[in-house]
């Protein structure tokens, strides 16, 4: 399924990225965690994407099958009649997954085989002849929200994406920091809960086993077996199709009074909440940004994840750090790969 997009508003002119060619577009490509969506952005030179491919897939490919649907994915973005007789001078890749940022090896793919670190920066080099820079989509998203979204003039922030997995993207004076071994951020696999929930990693307590949209999904469904009136919420705002609840509308029946529901969202908050105080604590960030399946809740969030953070934050008693939407949406990642190709272009 091919997609031209709307356009987007240039890049601020107080953005910490610097742009010095003067001439030519950059490439911005998001493949998501586990591999089903592949997207592929022709933007110029002030971020203004121009042109977009989306692929969504019924399964996952390997690396190998991946690498080869997006050098036609590529191919076709970047046709002469697009180009208008220019060039690609950079491709930012963003990716749901942990990877080596610095090498820009893929470290492995959660539910897809043929990942195992896989040298995907070179990859994509050698078949496009397009210098290529990889990071994570937590990193990217930060980028992308740092510099066309909610964070605009900040330059210390830090993006939470709450999806499928819990991941961090952490801009510290306006560069993405990635820490020693270019995993920092993995804030859903810090310990918040000893002998939680098993967390998709295999170890208990994490915050992704307990506050990602799958996990507040899978034990709402869980509890809510032996409470008649909850199942009968649950077929009421899914059409009757309960296994294919979203988080939001766990969300939606929490504020309905069912208290069920409420018990799971509260508990999902809670811990949620003790990890934003701890981020903001350890970081001093100007602003955290919530993305993500689970930010679709709204105010059903935001106001109860404030009201439980804010007092637990050093800064509450002086100027409390801000807790905000992402401005960029499902956009957020595939953005924040073009910001990456266009760092010092």
């Amino acid at each position: 399924m091919n997609q031209t997009r709307p356009e987007h508003e240039p890049l601020p002119n107080h953005s910490h990225i610097t742009v010095l060619a003067t001439q030519g577009y950059v490439l911005g490509v998001e493949i998501s965690s586990g591999g089903m969506r592949l997207s592929v952005a022709l933007a110029d030179l002030q971020g203004q994407v121009i042109y977009q491919a989306r692929r969504r897939l019924s399964a996952p490919l390997d690396g190998p099958g991946a690498v080869q649907l997006l050098q036609e994915m590529i191919a076709e973005v970047c046709s002469p009649e697009r180009l208008k007789g220019s060039r690609v001078l950079r491709c930012g890749i963003a990716v749901g997954a942990p990877v080596d940022a610095r090498r820009g090896v893929v470290r492995t793919m959660y539910r897809a085989e043929g990942w195992d670190h896989l040298p995907l920066k070179d990859l994509i080099e050698q078949r496009c002849s397009i210098p290529t820079i990889l990071d994570n989509d937590a990193n990217a998203a930060a980028l992308g929200e740092a510099t066309f979204g909610a964070g605009v003039g900040e330059r210390n922030l830090v993006y939470v994406g709450l999806g499928r997995g819990i991941g961090a993207g952490i801009v510290i004076n306006g560069t993405i920091y990635h820490g020693a071994g270019t995993m920092a951020g993995e804030i859903g696999h810090t310990v918040v809960k000893e002998d939680g929930p098993l967390c998709p990693c295999g170890r208990r307590g994490h915050l992704e086993g307990i506050a990602s949209a799958q996990a507040i999904v899978r034990t709402m469904i869980g509890v809510s077996v032996e409470y008649p009136q909850t199942e009968e919420a649950i077929r009421r705002v899914t059409g009757g199709r309960a296994e294919a609840m979203t988080v939001d509308e766990v969300f939606r029946i929490a504020s309905e009074g069912d208290s069920v529901a409420q018990g799971v969202v509260n508990e999902a908050l809670h811990y949620l909440a003790i990890s934003l105080a701890n981020l903001s604590n350890l970081l001093d960030p100007g602003v955290i940004i919530i993305g993500g399946a689970v930010a679709l809740a709204g105010d059903l969030l935001f106001g109860p994840l404030r009201q439980m953070a804010l007092p637990l934050c050093l800064r509450a008693s002086t100027e409390p750090v801000r807790i905000v939407p992402s401005a960029l949406g499902s956009d957020a990642t595939l953005r924040g790969a073009v910001a990456l190709a266009l760092q010092d272009v």
